[in-house]
């Protein structure tokens, strides 16, 4: 197909929505003509690299240009933390959520080993993928995971996501063509790896993560974005190339352990313990009183979480992982 029309385009009519693309598909192309040596996907990579002093990370490659997609537009654009109002009691929750994330992972051997190799978990950017609130604006390297998420929606009742089917509507792919080394961008808002192959959700999305301040608006920290009108045929057809979003979110037993302790409110003490201990200064919590909040709110209190790695689980984690790499930790 003939694609000289994108010479006549003009940035200001492109990022402003005037002009908006017939589909995802021309989106990329239009990226391809400008120069920018895209695929569509390809296998997760991971490389080793020195965020700062004593901080390594496994971060998806490459590392520029990133992405973000979205079925629609909002204004403005937050992370899940800053869309609503928060109550003392609902942030001690959300804060004890995220220890209890943080234990559970601490007994995958995946992790483990990443750790004892001087390797940096992002807890909380892997936490924000499994549906605990943060303030993380979800990033991509891969347009065409970008491209999915902007052309499907989820459905909470089913915890699955589905494609768009309607016609008079806009999607938008957000553009970061320096990705996490656009200095002023990193300034203001830091961009940090997220994905990795202990965790395979983040690390198949190649997950990166645009850490807002409260108060930020994404729209005005990445203007450069497309719009495009979504089309049911082409949402199929990104929906089947990632064979239903199943290759996006492989089995995970964490996926499994975080919904169900988020749906059934269960939390260990040692956790509240650990979260009333870091906030004393700032909230004047107890352990008591602390727990006493939450069992009155409908929340169950155990001595520590019950959403453990069972066995079998272990025993999965780590065979795919030696299969993965060969000579990795010792059984």
């Amino acid at each position: 197909m003939d694609n000289s029309y994108f010479s006549t385009l003009k940035d200001a009519d492109i990022n402003s929505g005037i002009f908006v693309f017939k589909d995802v598909f021309e989106v990329f192309k239009f990226l391809r003509y400008k120069g920018w040596n895209i695929d569509w996907y390809a296998a997760p990579n991971f490389e080793i690299m020195e965020l700062d002093e004593n901080r390594l990370v496994a971060a998806p490659v490459p590392f520029s240009p990133l992405f973000r997609g979205q079925n629609s537009y909002f204004e403005p654009c937050l992370p899940s933390l800053y869309r609503k109002e928060w109550t003392v009691l609902e942030e001690l929750e959300r804060k004890v959520q995220l220890e209890e994330f943080k234990h559970i992972l601490s007994s995958n051997p995946e992790i483990q080993d990443q750790i004892k190799c001087g390797l940096t978990v992002n807890y909380i950017g892997l936490a924000q993928h499994y549906g605990i609130e943060t303030n993380i604006i979800d990033l991509t390297n891969s347009f065409g995971v970008a491209a999915f998420f902007a052309t499907s929606y989820y459905n909470a009742l089913s915890d699955r996501y589905y494609p768009v089917m309607e016609c008079v509507k806009k999607g938008v792919i957000y553009f970061l063509s320096m990705g996490m080394f656009a200095s002023e961008f990193y300034r203001n808002t830091p961009v940090l790896p997220i994905g990795m192959e202990a965790l395979s959700r983040p690390g198949e999305q190649r997950g990166y993560g645009a850490y807002l301040k409260e108060g930020s608006d994404f729209n005005t920290i990445c203007p450069c974005r497309f719009f495009f009108w979504q089309n049911a045929g082409v949402s199929m057809k990104c929906f089947n190339l990632f064979n239903g979003g199943t290759n996006l979110f492989p089995y995970d037993p964490m996926a499994e352990k975080v919904s169900a302790m988020r749906k059934y409110r269960i939390y260990g003490r040692d956790s509240i313990a650990k979260v009333v201990d870091e906030y004393r200064d700032k909230k004047g919590w107890s352990i008591e009183e602390a727990e006493k909040c939450l069992q009155s709110s409908g929340c169950t209190i155990l001595p520590t979480t019950p959403f453990h790695y069972t066995k079998a689980e272990l025993s999965y984690i780590t065979k795919r992982y030696h299969k993965t790499y060969s000579g990795s930790f010792p059984e």
